[in-house]
């Protein structure tokens, strides 16, 4: 039977990744033999799981649910949910892992198979990022199986966003994770040798991640791309909608703003009076991007842009416009302090207030006054809004 050692291999990883798993058969727990992630295997193609996953989301009672029944659905309809996969997982690593003692056996095991997660070309890392974000980098002493899992991760892709987090998730056990790492600086492949010494550096904190990936990134777009900035900035300015779109999306795909000047805002300014929302949104990403949260030298004319797209009337350019462009000024204007008030009082969703907050962590000086203006200004179906903001903001009650 010269097949037998497959089909029980593969067998054992059904049964190790199977719905009725037992707590000791999670395949993170595994040490031999090792069960690597598997999202087709693990999540089931369940399109009626996937409904009922988009329900309990929508339920404002959701975190009421019991713990069992929220992981199993969780885990039946992710495959097939329509609502975003990336906050789903956000929400079972903060509830279940991140900071928890004890942390959840099943949901690690979740978060473990939904690293392996590829969306193709629509969404190349979303889920994978957030699996390893907010679950398998703070599991506290992590087993071989993450480790391993982390390390071929690390291999695979270049994003610098997964490699900083697994470095710096796993720097309390950085022999062991190193220890991973050799079979790929052995091997007689250069480019596996080459990443693998990449990987090295940073998990030993001798290279920045975002720093190297910045590097190769530039290197790479002046190659392939320089000659072709003028034709680009020509679209930028000129172009009509689906022609602006498609060059921004390519802009992003290969990070060609790193090999732009200053003299390329211009274009952008113009793509930024766009009649669609969808080119708008792009414009506040890149420029916020390069010229602002990336540059050394922040531009005054790309804070200029944010400030405009930050009053857009669509809310999604708003908020990139504050999340990539003036939350991170650092040196920031009354004007600027000013409007990011603003927008926070205006729209108290979670993630835009979160954002101010954290921007303003160094302005409180500048901040309480313009507060304790807007309270005392306030209508008063706008008042409660403003205390809210006062509060999360500052950190401290309103004065009475």
């Amino acid at each position: 039977m010269p097949n037998t050692p497959c089909i029980l291999s593969v067998c054992l990883a059904v049964l190790l990744t199977g719905q009725g798993a037992s707590a000791d058969e999670f395949a993170w727990q595994q040490t031999s033999p090792y069960v690597a992630p598997d999202f087709e295997t693990y999540f089931p193609d369940d399109k009626e799981g996937g409904e009922k996953l988009d329900q309990l989301w929508r339920s404002r009672h959701k975190d009421e649910v019991e713990d069992e029944e929220i992981l199993s659905t969780v885990r039946n309809g992710l495959r097939h949910t329509t609502q975003h996969r990336t906050s789903i997982l956000r929400w079972v690593g903060n509830k279940y892992i991140w900071n928890r003692s004890p942390q959840n056996p099943e949901a690690i095991e979740i978060m473990y198979h939904a690293a392996d997660f590829s969306g193709g070309r629509a969404d190349p890392w979303g889920p994978r990022h957030y699996a390893v974000y907010f679950g398998l980098s703070v599991v506290q002493e992590k087993s071989p199986a993450i480790l391993k899992t982390l390390v071929a991760l690390c291999m695979r892709v270049d994003d610098p966003n997964d490699l900083s987090r697994v470095a710096w998730g796993a720097r309390s056990q950085r022999v062991e994770l190193l220890d991973y790492l050799q079979p790929y600086l052995q091997s007689e492949d250069a480019a596996t040798v080459e990443k693998a010494g990449v990987c090295e550096k940073i998990f030993k904190g001798e290279l920045q991640a975002f720093a190297w990936a910045a590097a190769q990134a530039k290197k790479k777009a002046e190659e392939e791309f320089s000659d072709r900035l003028p034709e680009i900035r020509m679209t930028l300015s000129k172009g009509d909608s689906e022609e602006r779109l498609t060059t921004l999306h390519l802009i992003m795909r290969h990070r060609l703003a790193l090999i732009m000047e200053d003299d390329f805002l211009p274009a952008f300014e113009s793509c930024a009076e766009d009649p669609d929302s969808r080119v708008r949104k792009l414009v506040a990403t890149v420029v916020g991007s390069r010229w602002i949260w990336e540059a050394k030298e922040q531009n005054a004319t790309a804070v200029e842009l944010m400030m405009s797209l930050s009053r857009d009337e669509d809310r999604s350019t708003r908020y990139n416009a504050v999340y990539f462009g003036l939350s991170t000024v650092r040196k920031k204007s009354l004007a600027v302090v000013r409007r990011l008030i603003e927008l926070a009082v205006n729209d108290l969703n979670s993630d835009l207030l979160g954002r101010v907050q954290w921007s303003l962590r160094q302005d409180h000086e500048t901040a309480e006054p313009i507060l304790d203006e807007l309270l005392q200004s306030a209508p008063v179906d706008a008042s409660e809004r403003a205390k809210a903001a006062y509060q999360f903001i500052l950190g401290k009650s309103v004065k009475e």
